[in-house]
């Protein structure tokens, strides 16, 4: 006995379904509050290096994105772990985590 393969005839169109178009999603992106912090953060950071090349070959991206990034343009949460790895603080501190007013915002410890 013989078995033949008989190719569908059309049946659900034949062509690949149209690409949903790209949204990044708005919990993966930092506010405007943490943005604000990162711009200062990376300012400060600037001050400590002395130039932007030097804090920019630290932090492990180009100068230009770095001036960017203080005017004002962009800022992710990977450039913000960047700076806080050459900051040499957590990453809390960069982006400013909220502390309530009877704690020390550094241990933590109320009172």
């Amino acid at each position: 006995m013989q078995l033949y393969l008989i190719p569908p005839d059309g049946g659900q169109g034949g062509r690949a379904p149209a690409r949903r178009p790209y949204h990044r999603s708005r919990s993966l992106s930092l506010t405007d509050v943490e943005r604000m912090r990162l711009r200062a953060a990376v300012r400060n950071l600037r001050a400590l290096y002395g130039t932007w090349a030097c804090l920019a070959e630290v932090m492990g991206v180009s100068a230009g994105t770095l001036q960017q990034l203080a005017s004002g343009n962009g800022g992710s949460h990977a450039m913000a772990l960047r700076a806080a790895k050459a900051a040499g603080v957590s990453l809390d501190q960069i982006l400013g985590r909220l502390t309530p007013a009877d704690r020390c915002p550094t241990c933590g410890r109320s009172g």
